[in-house]
């Protein structure tokens, strides 16, 4: 069962804020944007070169830039969980 971590906040392409959950359930994470009417959501895992798209149901085009700030900040919730 996924667990929520925390909200992420990070800045869409068009200048837009993106907020929404972080979930976990094993080694993977979800963001759902709840912010906007933007449709954004995406799983990511992390591997020895960073993070990266690991899958959802969305039928365009992630871009890096949004799970990197996601990544970074499950980093970050991570350290301060130690």
């Amino acid at each position: 069962m996924p667990t929520h971590l925390f909200n992420a906040y990070f800045e869409s392409l068009d200048g837009a804020t993106l907020a929404g959950p972080v979930t976990m359930d094993k080694d993977e994470y979800l963001f759902v944007n709840k912010n906007t009417a933007d449709d954004i959501y995406f799983n990511l895992k992390k591997s020895a070169e960073g993070w990266y798209f690991s899958g959802g149901p969305v039928t365009h085009d992630v871009p890096k830039a949004y799970i990197d700030a996601v990544g970074v900040q499950i980093d970050a919730y991570h350290q301060t969980q130690k």
